[in-house]
Parts: structure tokens; sequence; C-alpha cells
């Protein structure tokens, strides 16, 4: 093969995990001395962020979980005579990993940068 074209990098250069497969295309298909990749080459850079505004939102949602919650829990014993309260914790947890805890695609301004990118590596 003369030329290997793809978007591979996803996130960070890893996210959609196509890496791998490309590099075996590249090992068993691709010209030895005159094969072209493109893109050839790559830069992960990393810097530290805030986000108040997302983190606004996440607590938020948390919250609006946990009123859900309470809300389902007190018609459930109230109609049903059923005490929902034994879940309440694990529910809570699971809450707090979801909207919390885990991490969200966001698109950030530049206003969202603490200090200058740095380079982690290249490819």
């Amino acid at each position: 093969v003369d030329i290997i074209l793809s978007e591979w990098m996803g996130y960070f250069l890893l996210r959609e995990s196509m890496l791998d497969s490309l590099v075996r295309a590249r090992d068993i298909f691709l010209k030895p001395k005159t094969g072209l990749m493109m893109p050839s080459h790559a830069t992960m850079l990393v810097a530290p962020i805030s986000d108040e505004q997302e983190r606004k939102i996440q607590s938020t949602e948390y919250a609006r979980a946990m009123e859900d919650w309470k809300e389902f829990a007190e018609t459930t014993q109230t109609m049903y005579g059923v005490d929902m309260s034994v879940l309440e914790s694990d529910f809570d947890r699971e809450q707090k990993e979801y909207y919390v805890l885990s991490s969200r695609w966001a698109e950030l301004g530049t206003g969202c940068l603490l200090a200058e990118a740095q380079g982690v590596k290249e490819y």
C-alpha cells in the first residue's frame, strides 16, 4: 500500500483505541521505504483547566437526582408502605459517581486554561 489515510486519533490520541490497529496495518501493508501515513505525526498536550460553569451544572444535576429519589422514596412509603431508605446510600453513591466524579465531554474556551499547555508525548 502506498498511503494509509486515517482519522485514528480520538480524544487525547487514545479514546477510540484505533492506534493499535493503525500500527498493525502500517507494519503489514505499508511499503517500507516509500509508504506514507497521513497524519504522520501527533503531539499529546496537557494543561490544567477550571470550568466553574460545568461544575455548577454537575452539582445541580446531582442535587436534582437526589430530590427525585427523595420524592420516589416518600411516594413509595406513602402509597405502598415500603421503606426505601436502605437503598438511599447506594443510590447517592451511584449518582455522585455519575454526576460529580465521572468525566464528561465539554468544549472549553481558552478562558478555562489555568496555564499554557505542555507537550506530554510526540508521535
